[in-house]
């Protein structure tokens, strides 16, 4: 039993290795923040009014971005539940979604119907939130800080290229974060 716990666990290394390999990480730092990110990505400045914006590029498509500045923490607010069948009647053909429960308190708290899920972590001695699609082909990767240096800065990386591929890289690219004071 246990040669067979440690050849899996030298088989999962492996792949790790294997996936990671290919990349060579580049440093690449935005106002008090520096991140990683693999050689054959760059970032480029957008135009924005109240806060920097940079597109994340693989080659000549955008995989995602980055905000830094006034962001808000990720939240999904394109639909709602209820449990009265006239309501439900009237908005489920409209563009804001609605789903009927028996049950939609408990549905709305445990977020049955978002596109992502949510989870707390924390990065370089910052709490984070994270968001990683639910299914394959909806919803996006990403990260939001609430607050990175003194001006009570946010700052928030969305990947909207949902490849498990990347998946796994930008969790990886997560933990390379890092702010100055």
């Amino acid at each position: 039993m246990k040669t067979e716990v440690r050849f899996l666990l030298f088989c999962f290394l492996m792949m790790l290795y294997s996936c990671c390999k290919d990349h060579e990480f580049v440093n690449y730092t935005i106002a008090n923040a520096s991140l990683s990110l693999p050689k054959s990505m760059s970032i480029k400045k957008e135009r924005a009014e109240d806060s920097q914006i940079y597109s994340i590029n693989a080659g000549n498509r955008h995989v995602g971005y980055i905000y830094y500045g006034d962001y808000k923490p990720f939240e999904e607010n394109s639909f709602f539940i209820t449990d009265d069948k006239e309501l439900y009647g009237k908005y489920k053909n409209r563009e804001l979604k609605a789903y009927f429960s028996d049950n939609s308190d408990r549905d709305y708290r445990n977020g049955i119907y978002n596109v992502n899920y949510y989870y707390y972590d924390t990065i370089n001695k910052h709490r984070t939130q994270i968001m990683m699609p639910k299914k394959m082909d909806k919803g996006l990767i990403g990260i939001h800080f609430d607050s990175v240096d003194i001006h009570q800065n946010k700052m928030a990386i969305i990947i909207n290229d949902l490849s498990e591929e990347n998946k796994e890289l930008f969790l990886k690219v997560f933990k390379t974060i890092k702010f100055n004071p």
